[in-house]
């Protein structure tokens, strides 16, 4: 339920309120690095993976077509 009470009101400002900025380290930056290098390994797997598994569905179904039809 909302109450509408004129005497509250909101403060507004213009200014921006965010996090303040904290400068990155290196040992993050290496931590990054080693991160971003892990998920292209694992994207090259996943995507070799489907390609084989896609080639293998396709030769089934095509083995499969030649004997029904």
């Amino acid at each position: 339920m909302v109450i509408n009470e004129p005497g509250a009101e909101v403060p507004s400002t213009s200014a921006f309120h965010g996090a303040p900025l904290v400068a990155l380290d290196a040992d993050f930056e290496t931590r990054w690095a080693a991160w971003v290098a892990r998920g292209q390994v694992h994207d090259r797997r996943v995507r070799r993976r489907f390609v084989a598994s896609a080639a293998v569905i396709a030769i089934g179904a095509a083995i499969a077509l030649a004997f029904l039809a």
